[in-house]
């Protein structure tokens, strides 16, 4: 990892993460009740299959809604259920990703994470055998940082394993690690079958 402690302020305050991660992990391994939480949110249906979840968090409303596409009963008005999860995946890994290169005192320039899966439709559709679910995630980091490589492989590691939702996702179907370190390829854990799915089309 790296050799100086560096708690300069720039695109991710080590000591302010530091500080909340050894804070919470004091919290939770004195009393257990402490790090239990029970997310929720309400969502309505508006018309066709456009619907609008509404939760409270941080003392506020906040307000989100997804939709389809036309051609699939819908009125192209907000993402797709699928986009949300894709979304969900990203922001987490990123946000384990800031914490587990703050709490190695590693600096982070510029981060960006790349959530990519496939669907048949013919799942949905009761064709064949098709599933109905993804066969598979890819999650590609690009990361400009100060670690070795293999530093950043190990961290990238424990970043995947300790975001809720990357941890829950790899449970029901696999999760390939795509890590570009410096604009140059760390780490790729996609089986040959995958290795050029990012060079396919991809929905709009």
């Amino acid at each position: 990892m790296s050799a100086d402690r560096t708690d300069s302020v720039g695109l991710i305050d080590g000591a302010r993460l530091r500080e909340s991660l050894e804070t919470i992990t004091r919290q939770v391994e004195s009393d257990d009740s402490a790090g239990r939480m029970r997310p929720w949110v309400s969502a309505s249906l508006e018309r066709d299959v456009t619907a609008v979840a509404t939760f409270e968090q941080y003392g506020r409303v906040f307000e989100f809604r997804s939709d389809e596409a036309v051609a699939r009963g819908g009125h192209d008005s907000a993402p797709s259920p699928m986009r949300y999860l894709l979304s969900s995946i990203a922001f987490c890994t990123l946000g384990w990703i800031a914490k587990t290169w703050a709490a190695h005192d590693v600096p982070v320039t510029s981060l960006r994470t790349t959530v990519r899966t496939s669907l048949d439709m013919r799942g949905e559709h009761r064709v064949g055998s098709a599933e109905a679910h993804p066969p598979w995630f890819v999650v590609e980091v690009d990361i400009d940082d100060d670690a070795r490589p293999g530093d950043s492989i190990a961290m990238l590691r424990e970043a995947v394993a300790r975001c809720p939702v990357t941890a829950l996702v790899d449970r029901a179907v696999p999760v390939h690690l795509v890590l570009i370190q410096r604009g140059k390829m760390a780490l790729d854990t996609r089986p040959e079958e995958l290795r050029t799915e990012h060079a396919e089309e991809q929905t709009r």
